[in-house]
């Protein structure tokens, strides 16, 4: 018989030891999927294409924009992706809106602070959700992020995302 008349399987394990056996490699796997599988976008045999990436954001540090380089790299600093290379920046002064006494919102400028916009050229594919996957993450307009550009980082915003050419 497989199960003696103590419950044993074969004799020698318990159906109460096989269910937890069962559970506790359950549960391992479960860990593993949890902390180990990669939440990154990898398409197969898609050709890799040149992109025109536009970074912006209203209010930055004006140290941190300055210190942006022609050739400085542009990564996504939580994600680690790699965004770029920059071929242009442009600096102007900080965009906040503010409440007047009277009521009205106006635009004002914080001392200390610029809006910029970055140009940065990358390679990356197509996505199936209307973006472009960058290594191995997929991004699309409007995404806001915190970036290292070279030594510095600080928030952005896709503004601009086309294929060069």
């Amino acid at each position: 018989m497989i199960i003696d008349s103590k419950g044993k399987l074969f004799g020698k394990i318990s159906i109460i030891d096989i269910l937890i056996l069962v559970v506790l490699i359950a549960g391992i796997a479960g860990v593993w999927v949890k902390f180990f599988k990669s939440g990154s976008v990898t398409p197969i045999a898609v050709k890799n294409e040149t992109y025109i990436v536009g970074l912006y954001w209203e209010e930055s540090p004006e140290f941190a924009v300055r210190s942006v380089k022609i050739g400085d790299i542009a990564r996504d600093f939580d994600r680690g992706a790699i965004l770029g290379k920059v071929t242009d920046i442009q600096i102007d002064d900080s965009i906040s809106f503010v409440k007047t006494a009277d009521g009205r919102v106006v635009a004002s400028s914080t001392p200390g602070y610029v809006s910029y916009h970055i140009t940065l050229e990358a390679t990356g594919v197509p996505s199936d959700l209307g973006g472009v996957i960058f290594d191995g993450m997929d991004y699309q307009i409007g995404k806001s992020m915190t970036v290292k550009v070279g030594n510095a980082i600080f928030m952005g915003r896709i503004d601009r995302l086309e294929k060069k050419g």
